[in-house]
């Protein structure tokens, strides 16, 4: 039988190698925390800034660097996990580190990956299974209130602009009622938010060159944001494949979480960047805003429906933002980093062929 110490072992990483192995294990070690020890990744190294494990390793607060040969002489590095896959990297750092530091390479990382691409499916299992749950109760109260509220409501909203329409009402009476009409057409519009959530979406997916399709959609938001006083910075890789999405949801999706982030700054002013990147058989798209971030919500409830931090507003976009995203078999993840704003990752699996219709 094996037996473990009470108290975790702290083992000291870095990472030579910022690409979608370190994304991946970063990922990994967030979401599942190891049993038995407690890694301490004090540093990740990559000569692309832009590369798409040092950018997460960067919203995480980790440090990060272009240059790796400092962590081969660091006494306080337990492990380095090369991830270039070049011989001569690793060449040099067996040759170079100091005698206590032991090395992963990239050839034994190979099999870390495949554990964790089998995580990654139970992790992505797991999120739908939870969220198929939620949608289930959410289905069920919103059944109740369709058929519960909404002809009542119609039926007050309608007689009461009838009554508008009388030419002989007082000012003071069609003022009251021009204020009840627009109290019901609000509850109208929540009852209507909470059927688009739980109705089945049915996405009608079509190919699609995404380099156009998001280059137009990247015009449209330089002007929305201009009429607002925010800027935005784009950066788009040069290639991005032909593959199919339901155009009008991913545009639905990606519209709300740019809103999110125009709200948090209508006010304050500020920047938002949206960056366009393939990562091996996926497309991330990433916003980070300089908005206030989440007050008082976790990142995990901040996707939650009925989760919000505006008054007036049920909390109800990032959860179909997740549905759309989990109808087109990709996720959506959030990193709140309070006053300096919040970093979304929409992870896009690249489709080329035309999914199955999902039947209601």
């Amino acid at each position: 039988m094996w037996a473990f110490p009470m108290n975790k072992q702290v083992i000291t990483v870095a990472f030579v190698g910022g690409g979608k192995g370190c994304y991946d294990i970063l990922n990994l070690l967030k979401s599942y925390p190891p049993v038995h020890f407690k890694p301490l990744i004090v540093g990740v190294a990559d000569t692309d800034a832009d590369a798409i494990g040092r950018s997460h390793a960067d919203r995480l607060g980790i440090p990060t660097t272009s240059d790796f040969k400092p962590f081969l002489q660091n006494e306080k590095i337990d492990l380095i996990i090369e991830l270039t896959g070049d011989d001569t990297v690793l060449a040099e750092i067996l040759k170079n580190k100091l005698d206590s530091i032991k090395v992963l390479d990239h050839v034994g990382a190979l099999f870390l990956w495949e554990i964790i691409a089998v995580q990654e499916e139970k992790l992505y299992l797991e999120k739908k299974v939870s969220h198929l749950d939620t949608m289930a109760a959410i289905g069920e109260i919103s059944y109740r209130m369709t058929h519960e509220l909404r002809n009542p409501l119609m039926i007050i909203g309608g007689l009461v602009r009838r009554m508008m329409t009388r030419i002989d009402l007082p000012h003071g009476c069609r003022k009251k009622l021009k204020n009840i009409s627009h109290q019901v057409q609000h509850i109208e519009e929540l009852i209507s938010d909470i059927c688009d959530v739980v109705r089945p979406l049915k996405p009608q997916f079509s190919l699609t060159d995404m380099k156009e399709f998001l280059e137009n959609w990247c015009k449209a938001v330089k002007t929305e944001a201009l009429l607002v006083g925010i800027t935005v910075n784009i950066s788009m890789a040069e290639e991005l494949p032909a593959m199919y999405i339901d155009r009008s949801l991913i545009r639905q999706a990606l519209w709300h979480i740019l809103e999110n982030s125009l709200e948090a700054m209508t006010d304050t002013g500020g920047d938002i960047s949206i960056k366009v990147r393939l990562c091996w058989d996926n497309i991330h798209i990433e916003f980070k805003d300089t908005g206030g971030g989440f007050k008082g919500l976790s990142t995990t409830e901040a996707i939650q429906p009925f989760m919000s931090t505006k008054t007036g507003k049920m909390g109800l976009g990032l959860a179909l933002c997740r549905q759309i995203l989990f109808d087109h078999g990709g996720d959506i993840s959030i990193t709140n980093a309070g006053q300096n704003g919040v970093t979304v990752l929409i992870k896009l699996p690249i489709t080329l062929t035309r999914p199955p219709v999902l039947q209601s």
